[in-house]
């Protein structure tokens, strides 16, 4: 083997000992970032089986115009009263008042507590829905 012949191979070495040393950390944080959001996947979905919600009672009072629901922390995780949705006839509701064991500052909403919406409205709804943060849905029709 010729000089050339040698020279040409250490270049080429060279140049793969680069490219990999290049790759291989861009390879590995991309591992870890799948990694990651597969471990967050799970929780999530660990916290959404661990959810649920019942409608314990909605009523509506035409005398004051208030719209009162009334749910129930079913499932086995407690829940964030801020992040809890109500939606009255397809709108996203906001300015109601919500409480806990009759506490309006609570911000958590544990498991075999019920969380209560009051909401000034001049008409009766046809369809009302609760929201949890990680998606657990209940919606009442009979109003």
């Amino acid at each position: 083997m010729g000089f050339s012949t040698s020279g040409s191979m250490a270049i080429v070495f060279v140049g793969v000992l680069i490219a990999v040393s290049t790759a291989y950390p861009v390879m590995s944080t991309a591992n870890e970032r799948v990694q990651t959001a597969m471990d967050e996947e799970r929780d999530r979905t660990v916290d959404q089986r661990n959810s649920d919600i019942a409608l314990w009672n909605v009523t509506y009072d035409a005398g004051n115009d208030t719209l009162v629901v009334r749910v129930n922390n079913t499932g086995s995780r407690t829940l964030s009263v801020t992040d809890t949705d109500l939606v009255v006839d397809g709108e996203y509701t906001t300015g109601y008042a919500s409480s806990v064991a009759g506490e309006t500052s609570r911000s958590i909403w544990v498991p075999g507590e019920t969380l209560r919406f009051e909401l000034s409205t001049t008409t009766r709804p046809d369809r009302v829905r609760v929201v949890t943060e990680f998606g657990i849905a209940e919606t009442e029709t009979d109003i």
